[in-house]
């Protein structure tokens, strides 16, 4: 578990050195080549990965691999922001979350199907960021460029800088990772916890229905982000997150009534407001941080966001896998719950308090 676990952070570390240049490399490249260098970056990985199966070079694999899908993310939530009009931000963000929510659930479920023993799985993914690479050529039409000011501007302290100026909605991030990376690794080991080691596949239709319903409803988040308080928007994903992950131990059992029965009903529409209003957070959170900063902060801005995102990720199993070593299954849902709940009232607050600050 220890060496996994040191693995798995080599990925992360990838991600911070990202958070580190963000301000500098890509006001110099540009987001295009920026993207273009990740895709060939995780590219490269995705061959090298099943060639040299040895611990010690991986590690250094996934540090690679963690600089190249930073650079994905960063580059490209930070160019669709910079390019889109305010008033339609929203939706914008809504379309690109869709997009990127539905290659969460295919990815995994293509995954399961194929051997991790074989070159199979990676092949695939290789064959994904070459159809990426192929669709994104165009677009170097429309890249952004930066004048020398905002290159001179661009260093690590920016990203502290940002974060003072809007911790609700980067935290919203850091929370995002903590609930799916603890969906993630624990959904079908509670399942299985509660109904039976037999009914493993409940577990992970969890995380599939959960990874679909993230695909739909982010649009119409979008839409709502572009007709009402984006912050208050914020405040009521996050609500409608910890009352839908607090109600799922109550009706958890309604996965073994009758198909199309309420019982069962029931459970599975739990399970999609989980799931969709979790990305939903992902989707307001970018939408924000482009309705606040501009350029280089920006950049420094979903720099930050995506470091926190992955730090959520590597924390949240941990902590949740230790409250279910110390109170059972439901040490899942009810460290889920307090986390959700304690950023909804700070966030909730912060909205709340918001106009008193700008005033000063």
């Amino acid at each position: 578990e220890t060496l996994i676990g040191l693995n798995a952070a080599a990925q992360f570390s990838g991600i911070i050195v990202v958070a580190m240049i963000a301000t500098t490399i890509i006001p110099k490249l540009g987001f295009y080549r920026v993207v273009m260098i990740g895709l060939g970056l995780v590219a490269s990985m995705l061959l090298l990965l099943p060639m040299l199966r040895d611990y010690a070079i991986w590690f250094l694999l996934r540090f690679l691999l963690g600089i190249g899908n930073s650079l994905l993310f960063t580059a490209g939530d930070t160019w669709v922001n910079q390019i889109v009009e305010d008033r339609v931000r929203g939706r914008w963000i809504g379309i690109y979350s869709t997009v990127g929510m539905a290659g969460w659930a295919v990815g995994p479920l293509v995954g399961s199907n194929l051997s991790p023993e074989s070159y199979a799985p990676f092949l695939v993914g290789v064959g994904a960021v070459s159809v990426a690479a192929c669709l994104l050529w165009p677009t170097r039409k429309i890249d952004v460029s930066f004048g020398d000011e905002h290159r001179v501007r661009g260093g690590r302290n920016r990203l502290l800088l940002v974060f003072i100026a809007a911790p609700t909605v980067l935290l919203s991030s850091a929370m995002f990772g903590v609930v799916e990376g603890s969906l993630q690794s624990f959904a079908h080991l509670y399942t299985m916890d509660r109904l039976g080691a037999q009914y493993r596949e409940i577990g992970y239709a969890v995380i599939w229905v959960g990874s679909i319903a993230a695909i739909f409803f982010q649009y119409p988040i979008g839409w709502l982000a572009d007709r009402f308080d984006r912050g208050w928007l914020l405040v009521a994903c996050v609500s409608v997150m910890a009352l839908a992950v607090g109600c799922f131990p109550l009706v958890i059992n309604g996965a073994l009534a009758p198909i199309g029965s309420w019982q069962w009903c029931l459970v599975w529409t739990v399970v999609a407001f989980w799931g969709g209003t979790m990305a939903g957070v992902f989707t307001v959170g970018i939408t924000l941080l482009g309705e606040r900063f501009r350029e280089v902060e920006l950049i420094a801005a979903n720099a930050v966001f995506t470091l926190l995102f992955g730090l959520g990720g590597i924390l949240g199993p941990f902590m949740v896998g230790t409250a279910m070593g110390h109170y059972g299954p439901q040490g899942f849902t009810l460290s889920l719950v307090v986390v959700i709940s304690a950023y909804a009232l700070f966030a909730a607050y912060r909205q709340a308090t918001r106009s008193r600050r700008t005033a000063h």
